[in-house]
């Protein structure tokens, strides 16, 4: 009966167990998409924290050589430079020696002086005057034209750098630049009509220039000789000034004009201070008649010519860079090899015994006088005649060998400067001087290896590790002849050899 009832109440118990599964709510779709969404944005804000995170951390991180390449420092100065210049002046118009292949056939000097100022690291402004003369001569068939026109120029320029970090590093002594402006010039045209005896010239068929005209009455006449039949050469006087255009009566030539220069040049700097420059410039007038003739030759129907220059510049405003200060400026280097420390008489640098006490006399070298070679300055020298060889202690008095044991160890394991206080004898000979402890040059050398010529094995006059440990393993096998303070002193002769 009592099963009976658990059975029952278990079924009971599982069936209201089903019951209230089923009627528990179920989950909303739209709430589980909200919060994907919600979660999908919080990422999304976090993966954007991360990234600023970085970025900062990056800035904030030490070069790592990808920064742009600094430019080394350009001399700058707020001072114009002077420059003055000579070249050739070529003509390019209407009149032309048909025999020439070439502009620069026919060409002039022509002289420049010029004020420039570079204003920002591209860009610059110049003022520029320009003296010469331009000429050209023609001989045809049909036309026998020449002139030589005297020019004064004043002009302006706008000058382009192209040494400006961008094309050319500005610290280099090449500086290309490239340039163009306004200008205005006045100009004296002339012709050379006549030769040096005042006859005119006249140009035959055949070539030649005569002092006589070409008709039949000459020609009927002319002897062989004589001065009608003399042949002559146009000289160089350009006599005929020219104010009445050639092809142009009664027109009035207006001898001024505007021009328009153009061009480029390449400076090279010599120093901070100076420049040389080449340049070449076109000079495009606004006049048809610089040669005297109006034509349809030049550049927009108008004449020009060009020049080439050599000029040499100065930089007024620029001056030696001064070095910055230095942490030995207030030394005084002379004083310094000047100095005494010690007061005995014998420079620093040439003191081999720093710190000698006032009053007592030294030697060549600033080292108390020794008498007795003991080790022991005579000023303290308690025994100042000591016996050749003999081992004596701090104050010069001579003890026995046994006294090495008082320091109460051996003295390879004993520091060194311990050894030499008791025992000064010991003490290898002094080299070097106040500021240096290599060996002066009378003192190089391998002087005293002969006392330990039979550990030298090799006889290369120097003694090795391997050598030194050669003879400690003889002298323990009976085999070396030395003394214990032998051995020492050979030992000491090893690390204090050069």
């Amino acid at each position: 009966m009592n099963l009976k009832h658990l059975l029952i109440t278990a079924t009971l118990f599982v069936f209201t167990g089903s019951i209230i599964a089923q009627e528990a709510p179920a989950e909303d779709p739209k709430a589980i998409k909200k919060e994907a969404k919600a979660a999908e944005k919080a990422a999304k804000e976090a993966e954007k924290a991360a990234k600023a995170e970085g970025a900062a951390a990056e800035s904030a991180a030490p070069d790592t050589g990808k920064t742009k390449r600094v430019r080394p420092p350009f001399v700058s100065s707020k001072w114009p430079a002077i420059s003055v210049g000579a070249g050739n002046m070529s003509f390019m118009g209407d009149i032309a020696d048909n025999t020439s292949l070439f502009t620069y056939t026919n060409w002039r000097m022509g002289y420049n002086f010029r004020i420039e100022h570079r204003t920002w690291s591209a860009l610059g402004f110049a003022i520029n005057g320009l003296y010469g003369k331009v000429t050209e001569n023609e001989r045809s068939p049909v036309r026998n034209l020449n002139f030589e026109s005297t020019i004064m120029q004043a002009e302006f320029d706008i000058m382009i750098y192209l040494d400006n970090n961008l094309f050319i590093n500005r610290a280099s002594r090449f500086s290309p630049y490239l340039f163009g402006g306004v200008g205005y010039m006045m100009f004296t045209p002339k012709t050379n009509l006549t030769n040096e005896d005042g006859k005119g010239y006249y140009y035959w068929d055949d070539g030649t220039i005569r002092t006589e005209e070409k008709n039949e009455n000459t020609i009927g006449h002319i002897t062989p000789g004589t001065p009608e039949y003399n042949i002559t050469q146009l000289d160089d006087s350009y006599e005929t000034t020219i104010d009445t255009a050639f092809n142009e009566v009664g027109k009035s030539i207006d001898k001024a004009s505007l021009t328009i220069p153009f061009g480029g040049g390449l400076r090279y700097k010599l120093s901070d201070k100076f420049d040389v420059c080449a340049s070449a410039t076109y000079y495009l007038t606004l006049t048809d008649y610089l040669d005297g003739l109006k034509g349809k030759n030049g550049l927009g129907e108008n004449d020009g010519f060009i020049y080439t220059s050599l000029s040499f510049a100065w930089n007024i405003g620029i001056s030696t860079p001064k070095a910055g200060p230095s942490i030995y400026d207030e030394i005084d280097f002379d004083a310094l090899d000047n100095e005494d420390d010690d007061g005995d008489g014998i420079k620093n640098n040439d003191d081999w015994c720093a710190g000698t006490p006032s009053g007592v006399q030294v030697d060549a070298n600033g080292c108390p006088f020794d008498n007795d070679k003991d080790g022991v300055a005579d000023y303290k020298d308690d025994e100042p005649n000591s016996a050749t060889g003999a081992i004596v202690d701090a104050k010069g008095v001579t003890i026995g060998e046994d006294s090495y044991d008082d320091l109460g160890a051996d003295t390879l394991g004993t520091p060194r400067n311990l050894v030499y206080e008791s025992h000064p004898k010991s003490k290898p000979e002094r080299v070097g001087n106040y500021y240096s402890f290599e060996k002066p040059q009378a003192a190089s050398g391998t002087s005293g290896i002969s006392e330990y010529a039979e550990v030298d094995t090799d006889g290369d006059g120097f003694i090795s590790a391997q050598e030194i440990t050669n003879a400690i393993d003889m002298f323990f096998d009976g085999e070396l002849d030395y003394s214990a303070t032998k051995l020492h002193s050979l030992i000491d002769f090893f690390f204090d050899q050069e």
